[in-house]
């Protein structure tokens, strides 16, 4: 049966390669509390943010680059909570604290401004409060590209050049 991509599969992944093998983290520079990990699994940019309790991953923020939008950078965005942090405000917090850590380290790169992007189903009613608070409260319906379910997709533009 078909499926939207659930980042929480990325959070288990990053949980595990995090306490065998070590990720290198840096700390935010507005909020030292939230670190980021840069890499490019495909060849281009991802920045995943998280927050930490002692080793665990209680929150995590995926921004993966995709094709730019009206000339400017677009990442899609990706946020999982574990389950036992869930329903504490942690998804909405971090895609917040992970906004505004971009928007700056971009700003400060010459980067005026950028767009983040979210597709999230119809039924999943957590992730679209979180988009709505976060990123857009005029989604726009659409198909899946990937699962060809029933989806909505999240827009904001953001401007960096004030960081």
């Amino acid at each position: 049966m078909a499926q939207m991509t659930d980042p929480t599969a990325a959070l288990i992944d990053f949980q595990r390669v995090f306490e065998t093998e070590g990720i290198p983290l840096q700390p935010g520079v507005i909020d030292p509390v939230l670190f980021v990990h840069l890499d490019r699994p495909t060849g281009t940019p991802r920045f995943t943010y998280v927050r930490l309790h002692c080793r665990t991953v209680t929150a995590l923020v995926m921004f993966a680059q995709v094709p730019p939008l009206k000339g400017l950078p677009c990442f899609q965005l990706g946020v999982a909570v574990p389950e036992r942090f869930r329903a504490q405000g942690r998804a909405k917090e971090i895609v917040t604290a992970a906004i505004a850590e971009l928007q700056y380290g971009l700003g400060r790169n010459g980067i005026p401004a950028f767009y983040i992007e979210a597709v999230v189903g119809t039924d999943n009613e957590p992730s679209k409060r979180v988009a709505a608070a976060t990123i857009s409260v005029d989604p726009v319906p659409i198909i899946d590209e990937f699962s060809g379910l029933p989806a909505l997709h999240y827009l904001r533009k953001i401007d960096s050049s004030g960081a």
